[in-house]
C-alpha cells in the first residue's frame, strides 16, 4: 500500500461528522442574566463545572439562586446543596425571583390592578417564608391554617402560592450537607434514576473535609466534582470564596489564584466566573463586574458590567 492510500484509509476509519458532533452537543444552561449568558454562549456549559466566586456583597449566592430558577425553567432539575445559607432563605430568594419574571410577563400582556402579581422582596419575605417551613410554629396543622387564614392578603402567600404549583415541583434545596463526596453520591443517584439535575454547592470550601491541609483538601474536591460532572454528563454551578486580597490587588481584574484553598479549582472547571463590586450603592442596586477569567468553550478575559439589585435578587 502506498503512503497517499494508507492515509486515505487511515482518514476513511476516523473520519467524524463534525457538524452532527456539534450539534449533539446539550446547550447550556442559562444563569438568567442576558449579558452574561450571552458572552458564555448560553450560560453554563454541560460536562464540566462552572466555579462562581466572588467579594462579599457581590451577589454570588443571588447569581446562583438566579440560575437555579432559570435552570427549572430550561428543563433541569437543580438542587441547591448548601453548606451555610438555611433553606427558607434559599427560597425566599426564589420567592423574588419568580415575581420579578411573573409581573414581568404579566405587564407585557397589559395586566394591571389587583391582577397584577406583587413584587416580594427576599430581605423582608425570610420571616414569613421561615414561618411557612414551620420552623417556629407548633405542628404542620398549625402552619396550614397560618397559610390558608392569609393566602390572599399576603403578598408573600400569594408569590409562595403560584411558586409551589409551578416551579417548587421541578427544584430541590438540600441544608445540612455534610461534604463534597456525599453531594457526588446524591447526584449519581438522581442521575441512575433517570433525573437531569443540576447542582448548585454553596460552596466548595465548606464541603472539603477530611485530613489534610487546605489545599490538598479543596484538590480532592475539585477533581471529585470534575469526575462527576464528565462521568454523568451534567452541568454544575460550584460556589468558591476568594482568599484574602491584599490591599495591593483590589483594582487588579481578578486571577485564578485568588480562588481560595487551591489552584486545581480554577484549572479543573471549565469556567471561571468571578464578582466585583465596581462603585457605590445607589439604593438598592449596586454596580457589579463579571470577570470570565476562564471559559473553555468561549472567549475569556472578558468583563461584563452589571447592576445588582440585592433586594430582587435581580441582576440586569
Amino acid at each position: 500500500m502506498s503512503a497517499s492510500d494508507a492515509w486515505a484509509a487511515l482518514k476513511a476509519s476516523t473520519e467524524v461528522d463534525y457538524a452532527m458532533l456539534h450539534a449533539a452537543q446539550p446547550k447550556p444552561v442559562p444563569l438568567g442574566v442576558p449579558p452574561l449568558d450571552s458572552e458564555l454562549g448560553g450560560g453554563i456549559p454541560v460536562g464540566t463545572f462552572t466555579v462562581l466566586a466572588g467579594e462579599g456583597g457581590a451577589g454570588k449566592s443571588a447569581m446562583a439562586v438566579n440560575a437555579m430558577y432559570y435552570a427549572a425553567l430550561a428543563e433541569r432539575h437543580p438542587v441547591f446543596y448548601s453548606l451555610e445559607m438555611p433553606a427558607h432563605m434559599v427560597i425566599s430568594r426564589l420567592l423574588s425571583v419568580h415575581t420579578t419574571r411573573i409581573r414581568s410577563i404579566q405587564l407585557g400582556r397589559g395586566t394591571t390592578g389587583d391582577q397584577l402579581m406583587r413584587q416580594v422582596y427576599w430581605s423582608t419575605t425570610r420571616n414569613v417564608v421561615e414561618r411557612i417551613a414551620g420552623r417556629d410554629i407548633e405542628d404542620d396543622v398549625d402552619a396550614a391554617r397560618y397559610v390558608s387564614d392569609n393566602l390572599t392578603r399576603d403578598p408573600v402567600l400569594v408569590a409562595w402560592d403560584h411558586f409551589e404549583r409551578y416551579m417548587w415541583p421541578r427544584m430541590a434545596v438540600i441544608e445540612d450537607v455534610p461534604n463534597v463526596d456525599w453531594i457526588c453520591d446524591s447526584v449519581r443517584s438522581l442521575v441512575s434514576e433517570g433525573v437531569r439535575p443540576m447542582p448548585i454547592i454553596d460552596y466548595v470550601q465548606l464541603g472539603a473535609t477530611g485530613d489534610g491541609t487546605e489545599y490538598e483538601l479543596v484538590t480532592r474536591a475539585s477533581h471529585a466534582l470534575q469526575q462527576l460532572a464528565k462521568e454523568c454528563r451534567i452541568p454544575m454551578l460550584v460556589l468558591s470564596s476568594l482568599r484574602n486580597i491584599n490591599r495591593s490587588e483590589r483594582d487588579d481584574a481578578p486571577t485564578l489564584g485568588m480562588l481560595r484553598g487551591s489552584g486545581h479549582l480554577g484549572y479543573d472547571a471549565g469556567t471561571v466566573i468571578v464578582l466585583k463590586r465596581a462603585g457605590e450603592r445607589d439604593g438598592s442596586e449596586q454596580p457589579v463586574t463579571a470577570y470570565v477569567i476562564k471559559n473553555r468553550v468561549g472567549p475569556s478575559g472578558i468583563e461584563v458590567p452589571l447592576t445588582f439589585n440585592g433586594g430582587m435578587n435581580q441582576f440586569k
